[in-house]
């Protein structure tokens, strides 16, 4: 019942809801939007049943709310009624009409509602044309107005522009005009301002200001302005510092020149007699100053000094002058006459001159320190070129006998200055001696007792020359010596100083004729000596340090008395003198005590007392050591204050107090408390060791030192350091397209460097990154994001402590959706009754839903469908629809959507059944060598089966194409091998399935292979087809062959060293005899090649022929035959030899002759191409025109039957593989294996070989034969030790010793060629080569005799 009551009450409501129609609940309204802003133009609609949209001037934006196409568009609501239109970073091509339109649905009429949107732009800031803002407008004061225009540019609406003169706003005289540019909703706006410059001063300085302003400009106005500055010439010069005064010489002459006014201010230069002296000048308060200082000088008399004055607009120089008028005194004066000596009663005229003078100098005249009478003096004057006056003054004078050496001076002074110059003469005449004076002895000068001094007493002049004796006291010195040298007599003492000199009185007397009483002069000498020693005292006897300590020093005496000074190791110290007392030999006793209050410093310190004689500069020093007691000291300077350590470091500190005495016990405190000091931490003796750092020990630390006399401490801090690490980080941003991302990474570190962390991303361009560091955080900023920019951000600390830390910081930007609609997965294929699988890959952020439709009906999971989605990464996303069943009525179009908020995208896939795929696309070269090439291309529809791909190709220069299928199947890059070297090939690809093959590619490509082989691309036949060879087997190999020939060089050697011993110990005797020659035929013209047999052929012969004689004869018998001949019958009697010498094996055939020999020769193989008598091969050198003799490739040459010579080739790629050495000649003739020498070797020639000396001697006659010659190796080092000296019979040979195994030639040693012309021991009619064959493969039945073996093989 209560249910039917409120169904009830409900319909009232339900029949109004039906009734309403849609309406506007708010319309938009015409706004105004500022350049760069954001405009909301609101629509509301009530009761809204049609869809809505916006237009611009007429044009629907669609129904879509992220409004497509205009990315700066979209519909912001809170509600469902609410569709306004949002429109950010708004611009001019914004400025329209905008309408919501509600489209009509259910009976409901259409609503329009439209707004006017208009968009504001600053104008630009206004510029005053032609003058740059701020600068100066200089204009010439006849001009009498000047115009000046502002413009303020691209403004909507156009600017309103006011101007200002000095800050005050100007009304009058001003023009204004408004500019519409084509095209453009902007305009500029003019204004232009005529000055009058009728009043130049008022103008001048002048700032006038335009200021531009519209709707749009917020904040004060844009302004420009200019200065006005009116050019005017400046006034005349005003001079002073003279005034028409008389200046003297060397005085310092200040002249000022002064020019007002003018602009700009005047130019002021000094000029000195029309010549420019001076062009400095200060300016300032509307003046120019320029003060010429000088000294004034002779030459400045009369001189005139003028000042200019002049600028840019001034038509003339202005000017004003001063002339000088300058005193000076004379500077010298020269006299002549008297210039030789004068005899007593003679007059004589002495003339004097002086230098230029103003006013005129005046001139006296003085002997001996009197003025001559003016009567005797006669003066004239005269003007000098160089200003002034020249006196010039004489006077004449008789001279006495008394007047010998007499001087005469001439004195010139100046009126006006204090100032006299004087010249001299000094008369000649008839005198007494001078009194004499004592040289070699300085009156109070020290003389040191025992030393000699030497004094000479010397008068000079006289008439005649004087008379000079010694005196001690009054008692005449007799052994002085008496000198006479020109007009200076002297005499000499020499004495040696004794004690009793000390005081003592010499006179020294001169005299002559001329002199009633001699002339004397007496010294007193006086001996000096230095202390003998010194005494020091202490008191108290053990100080302590702030205790008073006296140290008193006495020296013996000494004459003049002694200095004493203190020194503390070595310094100078300053003690206080108690004077001096009379002692013994006239010399005086020194005490000087020294008072200090000694510290830790003086301990062990040296205090010396010095006693020094300063006049003799003689020292006497005695010393003693101090022992100071004191508490302990920490030294600051040498204790850390602070100890960096790293976290987890150990580290021993040292913190040893000085103390005397020296026994001190250490206490540790932390935080100026009491400090347990944990397990890690020990303390011993002043050294502090702490293992395993951790954070918790960083802190402040006091050591306390203590001993008996007090204790003291020391501070100290201790810094941990430890690597940075990232306490936070913004792990993850979700941003739109445009938008600016900001990460903050914060580290934990000690110390914190600078550059601490670093932001890094290896696909992204940082550049476009900006850090900021604010305290332990750094933030990256990245703006203007776009979908490319998603990706993860690394933060990486680092404070070079350690390994850097990191942590990452994701930015997703987000974008709609975007599926991958390449050809490939735009279909799909399957046969009826199976199940197939549709892909849709997408990308897109945030998260992307993928849906699936089919004939725009929603498909889902179930018995016939299934949808499986997955993401890779945050933007890659992936969706399967899996068709089970197929039918016919599955195939078709499926469209897949992938949609976020941002947006959809769609595409469609086509399921039809299979077929042969569609051709590969995009074929791309990836690399070559010498015989390769590899290629790659992008695989099509493969028609819903598996596929498969064929390459054809061919050289571009040939026809005809090769066909190879691509192995593993499905593969889409491939290795073409076996191709030609340096060639250009053609190459196109298909597609196969088991519906059939699609075409080749439409657009194929060329390559070409390497003209450059590299080791790697060497091969044989055998190894063309196999596959590679592990590197772990090539290793091994390497390894093993190594060791080998290790082995093989220590056993040459061993039998070097052997057969070096037992030539030394059979040195003294040789013998020879018939040995077994292998590879020598030796007997003239014996064609049997056997050698002349000795009486018994099995015993023991001498030969006289050496080994050279042997290889002569056997090359002139083979010379003597030509062609196959010689080798047919070599060969034949070599068969014949070895078939005889093996009568007792079994099964081998006997020929009764010729006779056996006991020697086994092997002939030099000859191929069946080449001619062997073309030219005599020498069993004695190895020759130089053999294939790849030593290292080198060399051409051997071969005669046909023509006549014709060809060169022979070798195939170097082949001849890398022993295994496959192949080579031909040019004209087509094939040749079988060969054997390639070795780089850097040779082979040993008959001669070489001959030269070893026996193995051991004969057993007969004690005589050594010579030795069988041994195998030499092309390699020049490896060779197979002789046979022992004697005969051996065929089967005492060991096959291994010599060959391998019969007819095997893959096992034959790498020095043998082998023979492509011999096939084995057969018949006489089988011995021509049969050209079908190329290499032998003897049955296993052939057998051969022991040492037939190496027939047909070069050794």
């Amino acid at each position: 019942m209560r249910t039917l009551l409120h169904a009830l009450s409900l319909l009232p409501a339900l029949f109004i809801a039906v009734d309403s129609i849609q309406h506007f609940t708010e319309i938009p309204k015409n706004t105004n939007v500022i350049r760069g802003q954001t405009a909301v133009l609101k629509c509301v609609i009530g009761d809204r049943k049609g869809a809505v949209q916006w237009t611009k001037d007429g044009f629907p934006l669609g129904f879509n709310r992220t409004i497509p196409g205009f990315s700066r568009y979209s519909i912001s609501s809170t509600n469902d009624d609410e569709f306004n239109l949002m429109i950010v970073n708004a611009d001019l091509v914004d400025d329209a009409t905008f309408e919501c339109q509600v489209l009509p649905k259910d009976g409901d009429d259409p609503l329009r509602a439209s707004a006017t949107l208009t968009v504001l732009v600053p104008c630009e800031p206004p510029k005053i044309l032609d003058y740059n803002n701020g600068s100066t407008v200089e204009v010439p004061h006849t001009q009498e107005t000047l115009e000046l225009t502002c413009e303020a540019r691209l403004g909507r609406p156009a600017a309103s522009i006011d101007w200002y003169r000095n800050g005050i706003k100007v009304t009058e005289n001003i023009r204004y005009g408004v500019e519409s540019l084509p095209g453009d909703k902007r305009e500029t706006a003019r204004s232009t301002l005529t000055v009058s410059l009728s009043n130049h001063h008022e103008e001048n300085g002048a700032v006038y200001r335009c200021e531009a302003s519209n709707s749009a400009v917020f904040g004060p106005a844009l302004t420009a302005s200019v200065s006005l500055s009116i050019l005017f010439p400046p006034g005349p010069p005003e001079i002073s510092g003279y005034g028409g005064r008389v200046v003297k010489i060397n005085d310092s002459l200040v002249l000022t020149c002064v020019s007002k006014g003018g602009n700009p201010l005047g130019t002021v230069t000094w000029y000195r007699n029309d010549q420019p002296v001076d062009w400095s000048f200060t300016s300032g308060s509307n003046r120019a100053i320029n003060e010429y200082t000088f000294k004034v000088g002779p030459s400045d008399n009369n001189a005139v000094y003028r000042c200019q004055v002049t600028n840019l607009v001034a038509t003339e120089p202005l000017t004003s002058e001063y002339r000088l008028t300058v005193h000076f005194p004379p500077t010298s004066v020269t006299m002549s006459g008297a210039q030789s000596a004068v005899k007593a009663g003679r007059r004589v005229t002495l003339t004097c001159v002086s230098s230029n003078s103003n006013p005129r100098a005046t001139i006296m005249w003085v002997s001996k320190e009197n003025q001559l009478p003016r009567s005797d003096v006669t003066e004239t004057y005269s003007e000098s070129p160089d200003g002034g006056y020249i006196t010039t003054s004489r006077v004449r004078v008789t001279v006495r006998h008394q007047d010998h050496n007499s001087k005469v001076t001439c004195r010139a002074s100046n009126s006006e200055f204090g100032q006299t110059v004087a010249d001299m003469v000094t008369l000649t005449v008839l005198y007494p001696p001078n009194a004499p004076h004592i040289n070699g002895y300085v009156q109070g000068s020290s003389i040191r007792a025992g030393d000699l001094e030497r004094m000479t007493c010397i008068s000079i002049g006289g008439n005649p020359i004087a008379d000079v004796k010694w005196y001690k006291g009054n008692k005449l010195i007799r052994d002085a010596v008496y000198k006479k040298l020109t007009n200076i007599a002297s005499s000499e003492l020499a004495i040696v100083v004794d004690a009793d000199d000390n005081g003592a009185r010499y006179t020294c007397k001169a005299s002559n004729r001329a002199t009633p009483t001699p002339l004397q002069v007496s010294i007193t000498l006086t001996v000096h000596f230095p202390p003998a020693h010194v005494v020091i005292s202490l008191s108290p006897s053990q100080p302590s340090a702030g205790q008073q300590v006296d140290l008193t020093c006495v020296s013996s005496s000494s004459n003049p008395a002694a200095e004493i000074t203190w020194l503390r190791n070595g310094r100078r110290m300053t003690g206080v003198s108690l004077g001096t007392v009379e002692a013994e030999h006239g010399g005086k006793n020194t005490t000087n005590r020294l008072r200090f209050y000694p510290t830790s410093r003086d301990h062990n310190a040296v205090f010396g007392c010095r006693a020094t004689n300063r006049l003799l500069d003689q020292s006497v020093t005695d010393a003693i050591t101090l022992n100071v007691l004191f508490k302990p000291e920490f030294n600051d300077a040498t204790l850390p204050s602070k100890i960096d350590v790293k976290k987890g470091e150990r580290t021993s500190i040292n913190l040893t107090a000085y103390a005397n005495p020296p026994n001190v016990t250490y206490t540790l405190f932390k935080g100026g408390s009491s400090f347990s000091t944990p397990s890690r931490f020990r303390l011993g003796n002043g050294y502090l060791n702490i293992s395993s750092i951790s954070k918790n020990d960083k802190g402040n630390y006091t050591i306390k030192g203590e001993n008996n006399q007090g204790f003291s401490t020391f501070n100290f801090s201790i810094n941990v350091k430890y690597p940075a690490r990232v306490v936070d980080i913004t792990n993850r941003l979700s941003l739109n397209e445009g938008d600016t991302a900001m990460f903050a990474c914060k580290v934990d570190a000690n110390p914190m460097v600078p550059n601490i962390v670093t932001w890094t991303r290896s696909d992204f361009d940082m550049s476009r990154t900006q850090t900021k560091v604010e305290g332990e955080t750094t933030y990256l900023s990245v703006p203007d994001l776009t979908k490319e920019d998603a990706g993860t951000f690394k933060c990486v600390a680092d404070n070079r402590i350690g390994s850097p830390a990191t942590s990452n910081a994701r930015l997703i930007v987000k974008f709609k959706p975007v599926i991958d609609k390449s050809p490939e997965t735009s279909r799909s294929a399957g046969e009826k009754g199976t199940t197939v699988t549709l892909k849709c890959n997408a990308e897109g952020a945030p998260s992307v839903s993928i849906s699936w439709t089919r004939n725009n009906r929603a498909v889902r999971s179930g018995s016939k469908y299934r949808i499986n989605s997955r993401s890779s990464g945050s933007i890659r996303f992936e969706s399967t629809l899996k068709v089970k069943n197929l039918t016919r009525e599955d195939y078709g179009a499926y469209v897949c959507t992938a949609a976020n908020s941002k947006g959809s995208d769609s595409h469609s896939i086509t399921l039809s059944g299979t077929s042969k795929p569609y051709p590969p696309s995009n074929i791309t070269f990836v690399n070559a060598t010498s015989n390769s090439i590899t290629l790659r291309w992008k695989a099509g529809f493969d028609g819903g089966l598996p596929q498969s791909f064929r390459v054809r190709y061919k050289p571009t220069d040939k026809r005809g194409y090769v066909y190879v299928d691509v192995r593993p199947y499905g593969a889409n890059i491939y290795k073409i091998k076996g191709l030609d070297l340096g060639t250009l090939y053609e190459f196109a690809v298909l597609a196969f399935n088991d519906r059939g093959e699609s075409s080749y590619i439409a657009q194929g490509i060329q390559a070409k292979t390497s003209d450059v082989v590299a080791p790697t691309d060497i091969a044989t036949k055998e190894l063309e087809g196999a596959d590679e060879i592990p590197v772990i087997i090539i290793l091994v190999v390497c390894i093993v062959g190594v060791f080998i020939l290790a082995l093989n060089v220590g056993l040459i050697l061993f039998f070097i060293q052997r057969r070096k011993k037992r030539l030394e110990a059979g040195a003294s005797e040789t013998t020879s005899h018939t040995n077994t020659f292998e590879l020598y035929g030796t007997g003239k013209g014996d064609h049997s090649m056997c050698p002349a047999p000795s009486d018994d052929t099995r015993s023991y012969g001498t030969y006289d022929k050496s080994m050279d004689d042997f290889s002569d004869d056997y090359i002139r018998d083979y010379e003597g035959k030509t062609g196959f001949a010689a080798v047919i019958s070599e060969l034949e009697t070599l068969s014949y030899l070895h078939e005889n010498q093996n009568r007792r094996v079994e099964g081998w055939p006997r020929r009764p002759e010729p006779q056996p020999c006991e020697t086994h020769v092997f002939l030099p193989p000859q191929s069946d191409s080449p001619p062997p008598g073309s030219r005599p091969y020498s069993p004695h050198k190895m020759e130089p025109q053999s294939p790849r003799l030593g290292g080198h490739k060399m051409t051997y040459i071969v005669d046909d039957h023509q006549g014709r010579r060809s060169p022979w080739n070798e195939d170097p790629y082949k001849m890398a593989h022993p295994r496959s050495k192949k080579g031909f000649y040019e004209n087509g003739v094939q040749n079988g294996d060969i054997y390639e020498f070795k780089s850097g070797s040779r082979g040993k020639g008959m001669n070489e070989l001959s030269d070893r000396p026996p193995s051991r001697p004969s057993s007969r006659s004690g005589k050594t034969p010579p030795p069988p010659p041994t195998r030499s190796s092309s390699r020049g080092g490896d060779y197979i030790p002789p046979l022992p000296a004697r005969n051996y019979d065929p089967e005492e040979i060991a096959p291994p010793r010599y060959g391998p195994t019969p007819g095997s030639s893959s096992l034959l040693s790498p020095n043998i060629v082998p023979n492509p012309s011999y096939r084995g021991p057969t018949s006489p009619t089988a011995r021509s080569p049969s050209p079908h064959h190329q290499q032998y493969s003897p049955s296993p039945h052939d057998t051969l005799p022991v040492g037939a073996e190496m027939r047909g093989h070069l050794v």
